[in-house]
């Protein structure tokens, strides 16, 4: 009786223990595996925007295989709090109307950005740029209500992304920084973009056929006009 109380006694340490271990055995990978997750579900939603699909993709993405019954019973149990990264959600109903408001509105700022009155920042926004060029009143003002409406839903964008996946600690500033390298990569020649800053982003863009063609003007953080 001894030796099986024991054993149950062991067992139960070790799956404790577990709970414990869980979030370190996925450390090295989960980081890596969240943002490339991430980076699909800003693929999906870029390409409703710009009109290359007619939806968001939305199947939730699994991270990891999820506990068992027992375990799920035991870290219940135990005074050790852990967050299993199970999947990512692609998308929501919020994340759908924002996108759709994005889409209509996609022409308008691909005209400001084509006349390089707006560019894209390394955090996922437009700016305005070159604003010596608009002379025209009423068109300085529209291509101000364009970037002040576009920024808005792309903030509530990044801001809903993160909320339906913070049970992955997946923050505002991820999804900002993975739609800015995902808009770098699908930028056309003439367009103003600022580079990302110094970092794995920017080792990754310079090895990029952009990248390539941009050649000694690249630099970390560096506004560039697209070759």
């Amino acid at each position: 009786m001894k030796r099986l109380l024991s054993f149950g006694v062991a067992a139960g340490i070790v799956v404790v223990l577990g709970c414990v271990n869980i979030p370190r055995k996925f450390e090295a990978h989960i980081t890596v595996d969240i943002r490339h997750h991430i980076e699909q579900q800003a693929t999906s939603t870029l390409d409703y925007i710009e009109g290359r699909t007619e939806t968001i993709k939305t199947e939730p993405v699994s991270l990891a295989p999820a506990p068992s019954l027992f375990e799920e019973v035991v870290c219940a149990l135990s005074p050790v709090n852990v967050a299993y990264a199970q999947e990512l959600k692609m998308t929501s109903p919020t994340v759908t109307q924002i996108a759709t408001r994005m889409r209509e509105r996609f022409d308008e700022v691909q005209r400001i950005k084509s006349a390089t009155y707006a560019g894209e920042n390394n955090r996922g926004y437009l700016e305005i740029r070159n604003a010596d060029k608009i002379t025209n009143a009423d068109e300085r003002n529209e291509v101000q209500r364009i970037i002040a409406a576009e920024n808005k839903d792309r903030k509530e964008l990044y801001q809903e992304v993160a909320r339906i996946n913070r049970d992955q600690n997946v923050s505002v500033a991820m999804v900002e920084g993975v739609y800015a390298m995902e808009r770098l990569r699908r930028a056309r020649t003439g367009e103003i973009f600022q580079l990302p800053p110094q970092g794995p982003d920017y080792e990754s863009f310079i090895k990029t056929e952009i990248g390539g063609r941009l050649g000694s003007q690249a630099s970390p953080g560096a506004w560039v006009t697209i070759p």
